[in-house]
This record gives C-alpha cells, structure tokens and sequence, in this order.
C-alpha cells in the first residue's frame, strides 16, 4: 500500500510561514536568486520552498500557482487599501 501524503493539493492552510513568504515572489516571477537576496536565505533554500509551494498548493509551474494566487478569495492579489493612501484622512 501507497502512503498518501495529506499536504499534496492541499492548499494555503498546509503552507508554513516561510513558504508564505516565498509565494507571493515566484508567483510575480521573481527569479530564485532574487528572492533568496531579498529573504536573505540561500538560493538552494528558495528552490526547496518553492518545490514543495507546488506541490503543496497542486500546481505544477510558476504560471499555474500565479493564477491560483489570484484566484483565491481569501488571498487576493489586490493590495488592501490602506487609509490615507490617496490623501482621504
């Protein structure tokens, strides 16, 4: 028998606070190296991040995962308006 791995597909919930942090960047197309810059981890680390983001989130490349990115409600691509943004107190 088969082990069945839960985290396959699974989806926001099953990633962990870094894989949050990768996200976001490899879905606006961020090379590895860049992310890894601006997260300050090795390039090796992001890559491992961002194996288990697809499989975790059921995507298989970084066009798939950015249109579920997109596409979640409860994780829109829309930044929140913050107030004051636009000059309204």
């Amino acid at each position: 028998m088969k082990y069945v791995d839960e985290t396959n597909g699974a989806g926001w919930k099953a990633l962990t606070a870094r894989e949050r942090d990768v996200i976001h960047p490899v879905a606006e197309g961020k090379s590895n190296k860049l992310i890894a810059i601006e997260l300050g981890i090795s390039m090796r680390t992001v890559e491992a991040h961002r194996a288990r983001i697809f499989y975790k989130m059921g995507v298989r490349n970084a066009v798939q995962l950015a249109r579920h990115v997109c596409t979640q409600p409860e994780h829109s691509c829309e930044a929140p308006l913050v107030q004051g943004q636009f000059g309204d107190v």
